[in-house]
């Protein structure tokens, strides 16, 4: 039986600043049923009361403890495994914030020469420049972290660039692999686990994508449901490897009740 679920946001309840069909009376469905759920994005770019607004916008009401971005987790992981060191952050106020609230040392672009670890999100200045500046800072021996490594993400007109072509671009200058913190990272599962308090077994992943969403669901063995609004297809659940490959597939997130009624295994 679920008694948590997870729940995706760009390209699964919503597209841009667009609800999905049926995404309101799903979620109004969890709550009356007493299944608890939290949005988890590998948005890095707003902070979370940016997104409690732009969900209250489209009709979803949502507490601030119930939505974790992946500047949030990036952050987690700093404080983790990197307390005490200068950091090079690259990315807009979201992540600046998140690794600001847990007393990171942040230092800027004119003294990255000191920086012993890079965290890059998406950055709305990226260029050039900048680019040189985050190399000079890895080639110097920081260490290579990033939020996440989406290709694109869906918009109400199709898809937009993601985090993962700016941190393409410096792996590849580098020749470092950034250690990725958000989805599907064990970080990422590790946090929508405790927001949760559910069990990961009684716990349902729901997402369009399924290197990142349908992948941190089963690393953190939790069921998983691919939705087919957003950037992959049935088709790519059917060649995907037994890492990616989800449990259930479903038209949308409409068709998400129907699904816990019936269960995991009668729809596999």
């Amino acid at each position: 039986m679920i008694e948590g679920v997870v729940l995706d946001i760009d390209g699964t309840v919503a597209r841009g600043r667009e609800l999905l069909p049926g995404a309101l009376e799903v979620l109004a469905g969890l709550r009356e049923r007493g299944i608890r759920h939290a949005f988890l994005t590998n948005d890095n770019r707003s902070p979370v009361a940016a997104w409690v607004d732009k969900l209250a916008a489209m009709g979803i009401t949502a507490a601030p403890e119930e939505i974790v971005t992946s500047a949030l987790v990036a952050a987690e992981v700093v404080s983790e495994l990197h307390a005490e060191r200068p950091v090079l952050a690259v990315g807009d106020i979201g992540l600046i914030e998140a690794l600001e609230a847990k007393g990171i040392d942040l230092v800027s672009a004119d003294e990255a020469g000191r920086a012993e670890v890079v965290v890059m999100g998406k950055d709305p200045a990226f260029d050039q420049e900048r680019l040189n500046v985050v190399c000079q800072a890895i080639w110097g021996g920081a260490e290579f972290m990033a939020t996440n490594y989406d290709p694109k993400v869906p918009t109400a007109h199709g898809f937009a660039p993601g985090t993962g072509p700016m941190v393409k671009a410096v792996a590849y200058a580098t020749g470092c692999e950034p250690l990725v913190t958000g989805k599907p990272s064990k970080w990422a599962g590790r946090m929508a686990a405790r927001l949760l308090g559910v069990a990961p077994e009684r716990t349902l992943v729901v997402g369009d994508q399924l290197a990142t969403d349908i992948a941190m669901g089963r690393a953190a063995g939790m069921g998983t449901a691919l939705v087919l609004t957003g950037t992959s297809s049935r088709a790519d659940a059917a060649e995907a490897g037994e890492s990616q490959r989800p449990d259930a597939i479903i038209e949308s997130i409409a068709e998400l009740p129907r699904l816990l009624e019936r269960g995991l295994e009668e729809q596999a």
